[in-house]
């Protein structure tokens, strides 16, 4: 294409143009280059500071499901070797997740077993669990069943019916989860700012992943926690 162009006398005016659009080129750059370097360094640092934040709000859920939740129950433990039995779990369970490690399951279901039966042992309650289906247990499917784990433990310790279901429907491209009980409910608006159980432990952590968490409750009416997970990126 050169050639030919060559061949046609096209190019004898190039060095003028090229000349005239180099020097263009470098004014907007003169121009624009320090607004471009602010940009990039404002996003960089707008995005560190996203992840602190994630990553702050993700431990003050795990914090909440698992060591304030163990202070509870030893308060109301009697049996000094049922204290030490619930500090020394609490203990073990704290360090594997300092350190990065999963030791119960590798999948959905055996997650979601070991998660209500811990409930049913620690609240002295009876937790009904179907699952249809399963999925391979990662960061995302571990969030989803921690805010399971908060809703049946929220049941176990406010419904005041000793009872509550837990059902679990992975689909194609998402999985669902009813926690219910038919308890006394509440009204979410007046619950105290502070109580982070339902805003991070289960909506928080929900919208982090990129799912959804909806509360349908009424005094004397009971509650229903729906979570929503989609399992294709987003």
């Amino acid at each position: 294409m050169v050639a030919f162009l060559g061949l046609n006398d096209a190019l004898v005016g190039a060095g003028s143009v090229l000349l005239a659009v180099g020097v263009t080129l470098a004014g907007a750059l003169v121009v624009g280059g320090p607004w471009i370097v602010r940009l990039v360094a404002q996003t960089r640092a707008e995005r560190r500071e996203r992840i602190r934040s994630e990553e702050r709000a993700e431990m003050a859920a795990h914090l909440h499901d698992s060591v304030l939740h163990t202070l509870a129950l030893i308060q109301k433990a009697e049996a000094p070797g049922a204290v030490v039995g619930l500090a020394r779990a609490q203990e073990r369970q704290l360090r594997a997740w300092l350190n990065g490690q999963d030791p119960e399951a590798a999948d959905l279901r055996s997650a979601l077993e070991d998660t209500v039966g811990r409930v049913e042992r620690e609240h002295a309650v009876r937790v009904d669990l179907v699952i249809v289906g399963d999925v391979a247990l990662d960061e995302r499917v571990q969030a989803l069943v921690a805010a399971i784990g908060e809703a049946a433990t929220n049941a176990a310790r406010h419904a005041g019916t000793g009872k509550a279901s837990v059902y679990v429907e992975v689909e194609p491209e998402h999985i669902r989860a009813y926690v219910r009980d038919e308890g006394s409910g509440f009204v979410p608006e007046a619950v105290p700012a502070d109580r982070r159980g339902i805003s991070e432990s289960i909506t928080g952590r929900m919208q982090r992943q990129g799912g959804s968490a909806t509360i349908v409750t009424e005094p004397g009416e009971g509650t229903e926690v729906v979570l929503d997970l989609p399992l294709r990126s987003f």
